[in-house]
């Protein structure tokens, strides 16, 4: 809590606002205020409480009730995605949330090429609106799948294309929103306020224009002089850029532009980065001039390497000599005129290769929208990549916007990289060299207070490089903490920018410490860089033995990537659902780091317990963060890690027991099958595995593999056979080994048939490992010494089988993917166990000739945890289809809602499916062919059958009967 806010003044503003007829949620729990506490800065500051308002109306009253004389001492700070990298939306008071109500495209007017949404829409939702129209909001921004358009508005936001485009400021018509008296703002309608802040300016005119440099991104917070300039004194000037310091926005009529028809990409490298800054000047005067072009150095590249995103990307990249690379540019093009976009890089090739620049090395040509998507997805992930690297520093944002005229920005960069060098950082950078931007963020250990004072001595520095080369320190992410380098910056115009925070905001209640305070309030002080609480010192009470334990998810650094609005990417299905940032990753792992600091300090109680088990029993341990997550926490094994000591102190429920014993038990389930199949069936037990928790249970199916041994398809082993076997016994290049796993030998047995026949087909001569159980539950449910043993029995056998040379492959993806992942966290190695269609993929492009089916058209949607661990995993289907003579058309699908035992629990039918109806189901209930879906997870089979009465086949079964 604030020393200038008590907690009673909290109290009793909440106590107020619940006699009144809002709406939202108010949330006071330690939980929420602790995940509302970091964005994606250094910083980490608590609020007193959290609003969730319902529409424009709860606001209205969240406002009108800061006017009252008894809550003057209350603040309010607005929030859209949280991905704010200067503390913008941090603060101790009241943190409004717009992000999880007020999401709605209001109206769109195509003639006026204008559209109108609530402040809490995010940017690529927006655009996926706007896709079918032909329009699109042009502002870009890497966080676009999560950043709202009122952070957007409220930093006046920018990314790649501003060169061309412009920033958000440029496509903002009017707005709607309210002044902290609750009185509200319509910027189409007169004002008291636009001719208050015009008088107030009239006298300073000189020194305005003497303090706002001339930049492609100009000035925000306040941008006095855009505003003075406009006739009509346009209160929307102001208000863009002002981080929610002068009023909250709740709507935004903006403007859109046509799609263009055709883009093309031209992908540079160089052996110097400064030279590729020099290069980048010279290519924008070229006859056609360039809509962006964007800059990576080496690191970023070299860690995208390291990444999920370089399966689809590399192939872009021929050429390109790494062992010398240290930047590349990316220069696109767009028309709406094929034969035009042709001439222009044309032009641009030749006006290029007349430079016969010497530190340029390679230059690919990239045309189809995919292709660039890719590449840009690339571009976009690079904050996230470079705070992956090893080792305790990681990279920060603090000095990463920096903008100066694109002409300087060379000299300005050589400044800038030998202040870092002469600190021992290590430090990455990319961005848009066409605007004069540049990210650049060094890698600090916020832990030591060494490291920590950086933090001003770099800042120090930088800024006084800006005023050198006449840019600003704030280009691109707003002011936020940063905003005590306003005074020196706009100098003796600065009381005509407190000014008009005083006119708007008399009694500093709007995000109170960022860009001005009122003129009146003497002892109102703008926060500082290194005064401003930083993670850092509360990872610091950590101690080094429970830090590296739950190291993985330690380094979340606030990005926000599982924010992610789109549900049909499989990125956290239980925020997506809930809309609650505590049900998230970023969330979870923050409450484990505070869970961990209070263990070590001795402040952890068994009710911060209780909210943190409410956090991760939601999670439905798919693994998608694991693989989406640019830093690639893993909330899965931290789960599991904090479900092990929870049920330390508490007794587990007998549903746990169960799922638990599930694997171990289903080889006696399978040979009592005509026994317990019809019980399960019977009310009595149906009604009794509700009181235990279960919706349902799965019954063991006949597998058919005893007839197919009988007919010499495959050979089935033991583990007294395993243990005979040698290499010198088969042919590897004919051979292959199933690796099997309960679900598919047991409980969905035709799919383990259905693959043997597949395969057996094909010519491959098929052994069937010893079933074991491969501790997936376990793990789960939090029994790690159980699992451990369970893993290391069938870690001995897959490491016994590999010698043998032979493929080994698993059907079922999340228990295939455990053996890649967390098996090889476990034991240090990979088990080499294949999904099928990795192992078919390559068989069949080796084969001579190949069986051909009659031509069909399938829908594939695959496994979130297979699609997100391989990327590749649906192309590999298919290809091998297409080899077969079959089409496959993979359908963008998030998670089903089943995931294992999840949709299973009682507890958590509810929310089971409603991830299910908010992607899964719109997809089946599109495809007409429902006999032509298919599915690769058996939970997901399950799911579909449950909830859509369709039988969705594994992609095997399909091939089985195709190849008939």
């Amino acid at each position: 809590m604030s020393p200038s806010i008590s907690e009673q003044t909290i109290e009793q503003y909440i106590h107020a606002l619940r006699q009144t007829p809002f709406q939202g949620e108010i949330e006071v729990s330690e939980a929420s205020r602790l995940v509302h506490s970091v964005d994606n800065s250094i910083y980490e500051v608590k609020p007193a409480a959290v609003l969730y308002p319902k529409n424009s109306e709860d606001v209205a009253i969240v406002t009108a009730l800061l006017a009252k004389p008894e809550h003057q001492g209350v603040n309010i700070t607005a929030k859209g995605g949280g991905t704010g990298t200067n503390g913008q939306s941090l603060n101790t008071g009241i943190i409004l949330d717009l992000s999880r109500h007020m999401n709605q495209i209001l109206s769109f007017d195509a003639e006026k090429h204008q559209v109108t949404v609530q402040t809490g829409v995010v940017k690529d939702q927006l655009n996926a609106f706007l896709k079918p129209h032909g329009f699109f909001f042009a502002p870009e921004l890497s966080t676009s799948n999560r950043a709202t358009i009122g952070g957007m508005i409220n930093t006046d936001a920018s990314g790649q294309g501003s060169f061309t485009y412009g920033k958000t400021r440029h496509h903002v018509i009017a707005l709607k929103g309210f002044l902290p008296n609750g009185a509200p703002i319509d910027t189409t309608q007169n004002n008291p306020l636009s001719e208050t802040v015009a008088n107030l300016i009239a006298p300073n005119v000189e020194s305005m224009n003497a303090h706002f440099p001339e930049l492609n991104r100009s000035m925000t917070g306040y941008d006095a002089k855009h505003f003075y300039e406009d006739e009509t004194h346009n209160l929307k000037h102001l208000l863009c850029g002002a981080e929610g310091t002068l009023g909250i926005l709740t709507e935004a009529t903006l403007n859109v532009l046509p799609i263009p028809k055709y883009r093309t990409l031209v992908i540079l490298s160089y052996d110097d980065f400064i030279a590729s800054l020099r290069h980048s000047s010279y290519l924008m005067d070229a006859p056609v001039t360039p809509t962006s072009i964007e800059v990576l150095d080496d690191r970023v590249v070299e860690r995208a390497q390291n990444d999920y995103v370089w399966e689809v990307n590399q192939h872009h990249f021929k050429g390109v000599d790494f062992d010398r690379l240290k930047a590349i540019l990316l220069v696109e093009f767009n028309s709406d005129d094929e034969a035009e976009l042709a001439d222009s890089v044309a032009k641009f090739a030749t006006y290029m290769q007349e430079s016969q620049y010497s530190a340029l090395l390679s230059s690919n040509v990239i045309q189809g929208e995919a292709a660039i998507k890719d590449v840009y997805g690339l571009r976009k992930r690079a904050v996230g990549l470079l705070g992956n690297i090893k080792g305790e520093r990681r990279t920060m944002a603090f000095v990463e916007d920096c903008a100066v005229p694109p002409e300087a920005l060379a000299d300005f960069i050589t400044e800038f990289k030998a202040v870092l060098d002469a600190q021992n950082l290590m430090y990455g950078m990319f961005g848009h060299v066409d605007a004069g931007v540049l990210h650049v963020r060094p890698a600090l250990d916020l832990k030591t207070p060494e490291d920590r004072a950086m933090i001003r001595k770099v800042s120090d520095q930088v800024y006084d490089l800006c005023v050198k080369y006449k840019g600003v320190l704030w280009g691109e992410h707003g002011k936020g903490v940063r905003s005590e380098y306003c005074e020196p910056f706009f100098g003796d115009f600065y009381p005509v920018i407190r000014a008009i925070k005083s006119a708007f905001d008399p009694h500093n209640q709007m995000n109170p410490g960022k860009i001005a305070a009122p003129l009146e309030m003497t002892d109102a002080t703008l926060k500082k860089i290194d005064a401003t609480p930083m993670r850092g010192e509360f990872d610091a009470l950590i101690t080094e033995e429970m830090w590296n334990e739950y190291r993985r998810i330690n380094f979340c650094n606030g990005n926000g990537a599982c924010f992610n609005y789109d549900v049909h990417s499989p990125m956290c299905p239980s925020y997506k659902a809930t809309r609650d940032r505590v049900q998230s990753p970023k969330g979870r792992a923050m409450l484990i780091k505070e869970w961990e600091r209070r263990r070590c300090t001795d402040q952890n109680t068994p009710e911060f317990e209780e909210e943190i088990f409410k956090a991760l029993e939601t999670c439905l341990s798919c693994g998608s963060c694991t693989s989406e997550c640019p830093v690639m926490i893993n909330i899965p094994n931290a789960r599991s890690q904090f479900m092990e000591v929870y049920y330390q102190t508490r007794k587990r429920p007998l549903v746990h027991t169960i799922l638990a014993q599930s694997e171990e038990r289903a080889p006696m389930l399978y040979q009592m099958r005509n026994l317990t199949n019809p019980l399960f069936k019977l009310p009595m037990t149906k009604s009794i595995m509700q009181k235990i928790g279960l919706v349902d249970a799965t019954m063991p199916q006949d597998n058919g593999v005893a007839a197919l041994v009988k007919a010499g398809k495959v050979t089935q082993w033991t583990i007294a056979d395993v243990e005979r076997l040698t290499a010198a016994q088969f042919d590897p290049e004919h051979s292959v080994i199933i690796v099997p796993d309960a679900l598919t030998e047991y409980f969905d047995g035709h799919v383990l048939k259905d693959c043997i026949e597949v395969l057996h087909q094909l010519g491959l001569k098929v052994f069937l490992a010893p079933y074991q159980n491969s501790g997936k539950a376990y793990h789960v449910l939090g029994m790690r010494d159980q699992f451990k043993r369970s893993a290391e029995q069938q870690y001995k056998m897959l490491v016994q089988l590999s010698k043998l040379g032979v493929p080994m492959v698993g059907i079922e993806p999340p228990i295939t993917v455990m053996y890649r992942k967390d098996y090889k966290q476990l034991f240090g190695t990979d088990t080499n166990v294949r999904l099928v269609q990795e192992f078919l993929a390559e068989y069949l492009a080796k084969a001579q000739s190949l069986p051909k089916a009659t031509a069909a058209t399938y829908y594939l949607m695959s496994h979130c945890m297979e699609k997100t661990s391989v990327p590749n995993a649906p192309a590999l289907w298919q290809q091998v289809f297409t080899g077969l003579g079959l089409t496959v058309e993979v359908v963008a699908t998030g998670c089903c809602g089943m995931s294992g035992a999840f949709g299973h629990l009682s507890a958590q039918a509810q929310l089971s499916e409603k991830i299910y109806d908010q992607s899964w189901r719109v997809k089946i209930d599109g495809i007409d062919a429902k006999d032509h879906i298919m599915a690769t997870g058996f939970s997901c089979r399950t799911q579909v059958e449950r909830f859509s009465a369709v039988n969705a086949l594994h992609p095997v079964s399909v091939l089985r009967r195709a190849l008939v």
